[in-house]
Formats: C-alpha cells, sequence, structure tokens
C-alpha cells in the first residue's frame, strides 16, 4: 500500500500551491491519497486567508483521493494535525508528513515510500527524512543515505506504530534530562540550538512538537535516514511561519535531486563518526557560529534577551 500523504495549512495559499504542484510531479501521486489539514482561524482578520487556501484545497486533482478535514473551531497546530494523524491510522499503517512550506523532488514519494518498507521491522529507525542539510559528506562516501540521531521536519515519513510510541504532550523534558548531566551533554551534542528548543518547550513558551519527537528518539537510541541529494526544500523563511523568522536562509533550499533513480538503501550498522561531525559543525555555523555555541541559552544571553525585552517596553 501507498502512503497517505498529510499536509497541514493555515492562511499561506502560495505556498500551498507550490507545494501541491512539486507533489503532483512524483509518479505516485497518482496512486497515493492526500490529507489537506486546514485549522480554523485564530484571529478573525485570518479568515479572508484561510477561506482563500480553502477554496484553493477544493480544486486540488493529481492524487487517488484528496481529503479535506477543515476545522470548524480553532484547535491550534498539534491537536489538528493529531487529530488527522487519528483518521489515517485508522486504514493506514504508516504515513508520509509534509508542511505547506516544503517543496519536493519528482522522487520524492517513491524515495519516502521505498524507505517505509525497506526499514519498517527496524526498531532503531523512527523516520525517513527528506531534507538533506548542505554540509561535507566524507570523502569517498558512497551511499545513497546515511544515518542521524535526530528527526527532520521538512518532509519525512513514518510508522503508525512507531509514532504512536511517542508522548507527544508536555512535560518538563529539560528538568528530567538535567538529572543527568552526561546524558544532557550528549543530547545537547545534536547542536547546540536544540538547549533553546528544549528549554522553551519545557518552559511552555512554545510547542516543540518536533523537539519531543528528537527527544524519543534519544532516549530510544533511534535515528533517521537520510539522502545524500536533497529530497525537499524549505521556502518559508520569509516571516509568514510560527517559527521561521523572515532571513536569508540559504542553507534551506539545497538543490533538489533531479536523477529520478531508485536509492539503494543500506541496513543501519552505526554512525559514519565524521559525518556526523561535519553535520554538527554546519549546524552550529548556521545557528550563529562559535560565539553563540557557548554564549547562547546561557544565564547571559537570558540577561541580554530581558534587557532586550526592558528596553523594547521603554
Amino acid at each position: 500500500m501507498i502512503a497517505p500523504i498529510i499536509v497541514p495549512v493555515y492562511d499561506r495559499c502560495e505556498h500551498l500551491q507550490r507545494c501541491i504542484s512539486a507533489l503532483q510531479k512524483n509518479a505516485l501521486a497518482k496512486d497515493s491519497v492526500l490529507y489537506i489539514v486546514s485549522d480554523a482561524a485564530f484571529k478573525k482578520e485570518h479568515e479572508g486567508k484561510i477561506q482563500k487556501v480553502r477554496d484553493y484545497a477544493k480544486t486540488v486533482t493529481g492524487f487517488k483521493e484528496v481529503r479535506l478535514l477543515f476545522r470548524e473551531k480553532n484547535m491550534g497546530e498539534q491537536a489538528s494535525v493529531g487529530e488527522a494523524f487519528s483518521e489515517v491510522f485508522e486504514w493506514s499503517d504508516k504515513f508520509i508528513f509534509l508542511e505547506d512550506d516544503i517543496v519536493v523532488s519528482t522522487d520524492f514519494l517513491q524515495y519516502m515510500n521505498d524507505g517505509l518498507d525497506y526499514y519498517k521491522e527496524d526498531p532503531r529507525i523512527m523516520a525517513i527524512c527528506g531534507f538533506k542539510a548542505m554540509f561535507e559528506l566524507p570523502k569517498g562516501y558512497d551511499k545513497d543515505v546515511y544515518f542521524y540521531p535526530c528527526n527532520s521536519p521538512w518532509g519525512f515519513a513514518s510508522w503508525k506504530v512507531k509514532w504512536n510510541t511517542i508522548n507527544h504532550d508536555y512535560f518538563d523534558r529539560y528538568a528530567e534530562l538535567r538529572k543527568d548531566h552526561n546524558r544532557y551533554k550528549e543530547f545537547a551534542s545534536i547542536g547546540f540550538y536544540i538547549k533553546g528548543i528544549l528549554q522553551a518547550d519545557s518552559k511552555k513558551e512554545i510547542v516543540a512538537g518536533d523537539l519531543r519527537v528528537y527527544y524519543h528518539m534519544f532516549q530510544n537510541h533511534m535515528c533517521s535516514v537520510f539522502p545524500v541529494v536533497s529530497k525537499t526544500q524549505n521556502w518559508g523563511f520569509d516571516g509568514t511561519g510560527e517559527h521561521c523568522d523572515n532571513k536569508k536562509a540559504w542553507w534551506a533550499k539545497p538543490p533538489l535531486d533531479t536523477r529520478n533513480t531508485s536509492t539503494r538503501f543500506i541496513p543501519f550498522t552505526g554512525y559514519n563518526n565524521e559525518l556526523l561531525k561535519n553535520h554538527r559543525r554546519f549546524q552550529d555555523k548556521i545557528n550563529g557560529g562559535i560565539l553563540a555555541k557557548y554564549l547562547k541559552y546561557t544565564w547571559i544571553h537570558r540577561l541580554w534577551k530581558k534587557a532586550k525585552k526592558n528596553i523594547k517596553g521603554h
């Protein structure tokens, strides 16, 4: 069975059109059930844009079936998408997920479905991811995929049985992890940026669904599969997204894979340490570099944020 596709939307019609257009160019689109999940307006002034999104969604074709989940009342992203997962899991044991600002390659759906079949029985694999960060692979690395102890929400696929083991609800993960300094240090080695997301989610400043997935993976020694040439791009760094700022994120749009060849998946037998090092160094670079690595999310950074807030208040 071909995995169903879940695409949550809000008020960005242009982004959704770009996302759907890219999906339609996939050969497997005609065999895929597409869910478009539209939450109701959080603010009254959003209603017009949301209606425009829904009017467009009603015209979408090119898939086996398009199922429109239009919420009558605002549920919030987590609850709205959570209900969509529940509906999908009534008939499917797997899924493909991408937000409306993701653009995919023409072989994205084939890659995802093949990966779901290949790793289905491996308890160490949490997801098949489509985004390849623009870091250098080790010299001579000749595989089609690699493994990383994290997940990328920018287009991924997983299985019902694994997804439902994740605790997607709030609890103070930061406090729990800080009880063991070595474990906390190991978790933070994913990239120093993860500290801030962990703290913000634990303080209820944001709802970081992706962080909660990472945390589950870390606690259960799991990893995700990534392509060596990116199958996705993120077009959301234009100030319209919930967590994406309006900035020139050159690294969010790597060249898409145009080879249209079958991916040679490989079993997980451990990590390539040089690859992990290169990836983490790249993550540090795009999140502020060496200075931010040692100052961001420390007491100095918190003091600076507080002072900045007080200045704005005056």
